[in-house]
Order: structure tokens, then C-alpha cells, then sequence
């Protein structure tokens, strides 16, 4: 599976609006909104991710162009966790 970061979002994008735009790309595995950040992940097959980054890049959703890029953090570190 592959993750996918989308920033950038408008705070009234719904999660029914974001799986409507993915699901053009293939079986979404996961979506997960954090509406208050603005941002998302979604997890997709590796192939279906790749095409979503590219075909999402520069894409307005609700006036706001969605920043989309492979997550690149770690598998199995929490999101947001401070280093000390």
C-alpha cells in the first residue's frame, strides 16, 4: 500500500468529495481527513497512488489547489510525535 498526502484543503471539503476524487484513480484501502490541518491521507494500491499524485497535481478542489505528494514518513512512527 501507498499513502498519499493531500494539503492544502478548503476546511469544507467533506470525505465524501475526497473519495469521489480518488476513487478515479482506483480502490481507496484507507482516507482519513483532518479537516482542522486541512490535509488528508489516503491509501491506495502503489500504481493507483502514483497516478493519483500525478494526475492530481495542480488541481483545484472548492477554490483551493490540493498539494498532493507520497508520504514519505516512516511506517509505524505516530504522525506529529516530537523527537527529544
Amino acid at each position: 500500500m501507498a499513502t498519499v498526502y493531500v494539503g492544502n484543503l478548503s476546511p469544507e471539503v467533506t470525505d465524501s468529495e475526497l473519495r469521489q476524487v480518488f476513487a478515479a484513480y482506483g480502490k481507496i484501502i484507507s482516507l482519513r481527513l483532518l479537516s482542522r490541518r486541512r490535509l488528508a491521507f489516503v491509501e491506495l494500491e502503489p500504481a493507483a497512488a502514483a497516478a493519483a499524485v500525478d494526475g492530481l497535481r495542480g488541481v483545484q478542489l472548492r477554490n483551493r489547489t490540493m498539494d498532493v505528494a507520497l508520504d514519505q514518513s516512516s511506517p509505524g512512527k505516530r504522525r506529529g510525535a516530537r523527537r527529544r
